[in-house]
C-alpha cells in the first residue's frame, strides 16, 4: 500500500502531465501545500486538488472528497465508499469555463453532488480522482453522461 505522501506526489505528477494552462483555471487549482486551512483532515492525509467558488469549497485529498457549502452543509466521501462516478458535463465550453455537477454514488446508494469546473480544469479534477482510485485498486462504474438538474 502506498503512503499518502507518495499518492499525493504521483497524483500531482499525473495531473501536470495531462493538463493545459492551469494558470487559466478560474475556480480550480492543484493544492501546493501539505495542510489544509479550510478543512479538518486527518494526520498524514494530504490535500491534492481544490475548487473554490462563491457557493462552495471542494477539496480532493489522498483519502476523500470534501465539500463545504455556504449554507453550512459539509459533504464528504472516502474513496473506498465510491460505487459510481458520473462526470456529467465536464467539457462545457473550452473558452468559457463554468461550474457544473459531478455525481458520486456510494456503496449504499446515496448520491453526492460536488461542484466541478468545466473545460480544461476538469481534466485535472478527473485525473486526480481516477489516479487515486487506480492507486487504491478501486474500480467504480464511470459515466460521462450529462447530468440533468
Amino acid at each position: 500500500m502506498k503512503t499518502d505522501k507518495s499518492i499525493k506526489n504521483i497524483v500531482c505528477a499525473a495531473i501536470y502531465r495531462k493538463v493545459m494552462n492551469p494558470e487559466e483555471w478560474l475556480y480550480s487549482s492543484v493544492h501546493i501545500g501539505n495542510k489544509s486551512i479550510e478543512f479538518d483532515i486527518e494526520e498524514d492525509e494530504f490535500p491534492i486538488f481544490q475548487i473554490i467558488s462563491s457557493n462552495a469549497k471542494t477539496l480532493i485529498t489522498t483519502r476523500q472528497i470534501i465539500e463545504k457549502r455556504n449554507e453550512g452543509i459539509i459533504l464528504s466521501i472516502r474513496f473506498e465508499e465510491i460505487r459510481d462516478l458520473v462526470y456529467g458535463n465536464f467539457k462545457g465550453k473550452i473558452d468559457k469555463p463554468e461550474l457544473s455537477i459531478f455525481k458520486i454514488i456510494d456503496i449504499e446508494g446515496k448520491t453526492y453532488d460536488f461542484q466541478l469546473e468545466t473545460g480544461k480544469a476538469s481534466i485535472g479534477f478527473i485525473n486526480a480522482i481516477n489516479t487515486i482510485l487506480q492507486l487504491k485498486s478501486i474500480t467504480p462504474k464511470k459515466s460521462f453522461d450529462p447530468i440533468s438538474r
